[in-house]
């Protein structure tokens, strides 16, 4: 009896050894299944950093030297050579009463052609010669400006700000504190001046920089390096000129290769600077693990379905949210189109992976 008991009981405990295998197989397979992953696919990828930066320029105020009627022979921004006509200033204390004498003249001639049948009259005729003199006296008081450099026409100018390209390397984060937009508009239409205003701003399209600032430790840039800047989602050409080794930073100055009359306007902001461009798989943060002091993430073997830990190689590029892998670089290690761990734990990469 006691013998049929104690085998009763090692079938008992035999079959719950079986109940707890299944279930902890179902469980594995619940786990594997609803597994997340994720499929690398090669991507075009611009690899850039956001910092805000301070727009350094040499430019040129031009003002009035008379008082008197302002009338552009330019648009705004526009590229215009060395010695082209800017504007021209009438002076207003005289050609305000030469203009007062033409009107009067010129209704005098109205009146006289309509009382008399003959146009080629004597009185009108010596009326008609008057007002041509008039007309060319009038010209003679009118002044030509003519641009001093080749650049670019702007019709907004910051007063307050003294910056220019010849004291790159005074500068330094500091200053972004201290600087802001704060541009006056001119108007661009005829209007009255009076002397020293300022009417114009041109630009030196050889010499506009943008710096930024970055720590020490970081190696994003080196001299002579390409880049583009990133205004309002355009890409601007542009490439790192100098850096200024600081004492607790690096100020990179990054030259502007094309015209854009958003980056004249501007003082300081944030700009996007994309750095190096490649052809690679952007791996989330979370999907990346360190193992035997190597990073990696865990492959899926399509055959028998259990994760892999591959070392990412030694190319890549690091930001708060990706791993960005460069695929050329890296062809020993990653493939593409492998199916990876999106989430690996002590758990899911020890076990199949079903989905």
């Amino acid at each position: 009896m006691a013998k049929k008991k104690i085998k009763i009981k090692l079938t008992n405990i035999f079959l719950l050894i079986i109940v707890i295998y299944i279930l902890v197989q179902i469980i594995l397979w619940t786990i594997g299944y609803f597994t997340r992953t994720m499929v690398l696919d090669e991507e075009d990828i611009n690899l850039q950093v956001k910092e805000k930066g301070l727009v350094v320029m040499n430019e040129t105020l031009v003002k009035a030297e008379d008082d008197g009627i302002i009338k552009y022979d330019i648009d705004s921004d526009e590229k215009i050579q060395n010695n082209k006509l800017l504007f021209t200033i009438s002076k207003s204390n005289v050609n305000e009463k030469i203009n007062e004498k033409i009107e009067v003249l010129e209704n005098e001639i109205k009146d006289l052609e309509q009382k008399e049948k003959n146009k080629s009259s004597n009185i009108i005729l010596n009326k008609k010669e008057e007002l041509k003199i008039l007309k060319n006296q009038k010209q003679t008081y009118y002044t030509d400006y003519k641009a001093p450099i080749s650049g670019v026409a702007l019709f907004k100018y910051d007063k307050n700000f003294n910056i220019s390209v010849d004291q790159l390397d005074d500068i330094d984060s500091k200053m972004l504190d201290s600087i802001e937009n704060n541009f006056i508009s001119i108007d661009k239409k005829d209007h009255k001046v009076s002397q020293d205003d300022v009417v114009l701003r041109l630009i030196d399209l050889n010499q506009v920089y943008i710096c930024i600032f970055q720590d020490k430790n970081k190696e994003i840039f080196k001299e002579g390096q390409d880049v583009k800047v990133v205004v309002n989602d355009s890409e601007i050409d542009a490439k790192v000129e100098k850096i200024y080794d600081k004492k607790s930073e690096d100020v990179v100055a990054i030259k502007i290769m094309e015209q854009n009359a958003i980056i004249y306007n501007t003082r300081v902001q944030e700009f996007g600077i994309i750095y190096r461009k490649i052809q690679g798989f952007k791996i989330p943060i979370e999907s990346v693990v360190e193992k035997n002091k190597k990073l990696g993430v865990y492959v899926i073997d399509e055959e028998n379905k259990m994760p892999k830990f591959v070392n990412i190689g030694e190319d890549y590029y690091k930001d708060a949210k990706y791993y960005y892998v460069d695929y050329n670089k890296n062809k020993e290690s990653l493939n593409l189109y492998d199916r990876i761990l999106l989430y690996p734990n002590f758990i899911n990469k020890n076990i199949k992976v079903s989905r």
